[in-house]
């Protein structure tokens, strides 16, 4: 009987310590899942952009006041610009040298500009290029840029920073990132940013989506 009994209490003890093992591994899983839940948004951003695009559709943020100067060198804030007109923006980042995702980017906006102008939408949206490569985009090169894409004025603008100092600030309000390439090139990710008149960065949307993008411009165009 005391043989029995022990070999009772050896596995009493035995049984325990599993159930403690056991209980102790669901915490640090649950932990672990609770750490993964607030780094990507409760599950729904897994990358950094997609993180971005989450936090905008939630909280729009505002596009910081930096100096800007347009094609025929007149200088303005990015704020001035985005007010002019009381319409929704859909924005893009390039700089005029770029024969990679620029060009992508710069067909999809020669198609919106005519879906607005065809559409009579111009009092309601309006696309804006902006340039984060101030050392080489001069009103000169920005001026062979908009007439190399045929660019209505009434509908799209071009401008660049007045100063390369306010890249970083640009480039992180609207969560672009740009890696120097040969050739004083640059790799850059691509979207199009919707920003309402009043400077107000509400939506991201994929570069290839410009039904949903002008969709939603329009559905929230004053």
């Amino acid at each position: 009987m005391a043989k029995n009994s022990s070999l009772v209490s050896k596995g009493h003890i035995s049984g325990a310590g599993l159930w403690k093992t056991f209980l102790a591994s669901i915490l640090v899983l649950a932990c672990g899942l609770t750490v993964l839940l607030l780094a990507t948004a409760q599950g729904n951003a897994f990358t950094t952009e997609t993180l971005r695009r989450t936090e905008v559709a939630g909280t729009p943020s505002l596009v910081p006041e930096l100096s800007v100067y347009d094609a025929e060198g007149n200088q303005n804030t990015l704020l001035q610009v985005l007010a002019d007109g009381d319409k929704v923006w859909i924005v893009d980042f390039v700089y005029t040298r770029c024969q990679t995702i620029c060009t992508a980017l710069g067909s999809v906006f020669q198609q919106l500009q005519e879906q607005i102008r065809l559409r009579g939408l111009d009092d309601k949206v309006g696309l804006l290029s902006v340039s984060f490569d101030p050392a080489h985009d001069t009103s000169d090169a920005l001026r062979i840029y908009r007439d190399r894409l045929r660019m209505d004025p009434a509908i799209w603008r071009v401008v660049s920073l007045s100063s390369p100092l306010d890249r970083r600030q640009l480039l992180d309000a609207f969560g672009i990132i740009v890696i120097p390439a040969p050739l004083g090139e640059f790799e850059h990710n691509a979207a199009l940013h919707l920003v309402s008149g009043a400077g107000l960065l509400f939506r991201i949307v994929d570069y290839d989506d410009a039904t949903r993008a002008l969709d939603t411009a329009l559905a929230t165009a004053p």
